[in-house]
């Protein structure tokens, strides 16, 4: 932790102190965002007090112009010197930022990914993690890992329930030897899956938009489509011309989950 001096008060019989910042000069020009001259300051009380507290000052001055490299170096040998959870701190935020403006306006996703991982490891125990993986998944979802950028938005909005119950649908989705299916357009006929449903599949040899179409039905009605375009399909799950000479007549399904809030996932009865 930074050292003080302590001042007396003017007036002698109260015996009153108070705290007087050992780098007042530093601290002004940082409170007055004047980082530049702040960070020419703190390099001539470096040559004088090479010390933790004054590296972890340097790099909270480089971290706001931007220098993030140097300012987690800065970090880094103030650590080496002092083990601090405060300083530990300052570097997980460095990385956060730096990872943030990789993210945008630089758009180079993999470096971000590196960083807020490494930004999450420096995290100290007890600290707020959320911003940090809120992060991180929007960086996953800009590189298409829709996956792993879901658990990192559970993680954010800390609904552990909700991740656990999702690790477990991935888990059955990457192990089971179920032939599985997605359920479309059930919106537009007004159907609302419920997990437990049991279904059954028609081949409509009549669609005309889908030779291969394969109908949802319940009590004799259409509820929605086998899903048959690319578009609407994962890799676990089978197309609806994948399974349409597969099928039995009047073929059973059940609901099992709804995954990544859109797709509705069946499993094929016996």
């Amino acid at each position: 932790m930074k050292e003080y001096l302590y001042i007396d008060s003017a007036d002698d019989s109260s015996q009153a102190r108070f705290k007087v910042s050992d780098t007042p000069k530093i601290d002004y020009l940082i409170k007055e965002k004047e980082f530049d001259k702040a960070l020419i300051e703190i390099n001539k009380t470096l040559k004088k007090d090479y010390s933790y507290d004054n590296l972890n000052l340097k790099g909270i001055i480089l971290e706001n112009l931007g220098e993030f490299d140097e300012s987690v170096k800065c970090f880094d040998n103030a650590l080496s010197l002092h083990e601090s959870s405060e300083i530990q701190l300052n570097k997980a935020n460095c990385l956060y930022k730096w990872a943030k403006v990789t993210f945008f306006p630089e758009a180079d996703y993999e470096k971000a990914l590196n960083l807020i991982n490494c930004g999450i490891s420096n995290i100290p125990d007890g600290e707020d993690q959320s911003e940090f993986y809120f992060l991180k998944a929007e960086i996953l979802e800009a590189l298409n890992e829709l996956v792993d950028s879901h658990k990192c938005y559970l993680t954010a909005y800390k609904e552990f329930d909700k991740l656990k119950e999702f690790e477990s649908q991935c888990d059955y989705l990457n192990n089971t030897q179920d032939t599985l299916i997605n359920v479309v357009g059930s919106d537009f006929y007004g159907f609302t899956p419920q997990i437990g449903d049991v279904l059954t599949l028609v081949k409509d040899d009549d669609n005309e938009h889908d030779p291969d179409a394969v109908a949802v039905v319940k009590d004799g009605k259409t509820v929605g489509y086998v899903a048959n375009n690319p578009y609407t399909l994962i890799d676990e799950v089978k197309s609806a011309s994948n399974i349409r000479n597969q099928i039995s007549d009047e073929q059973k399904i059940e609901i099992l989950f709804i995954y990544l809030g859109e797709y509705v996932i069946a499993r094929l009865l016996d």
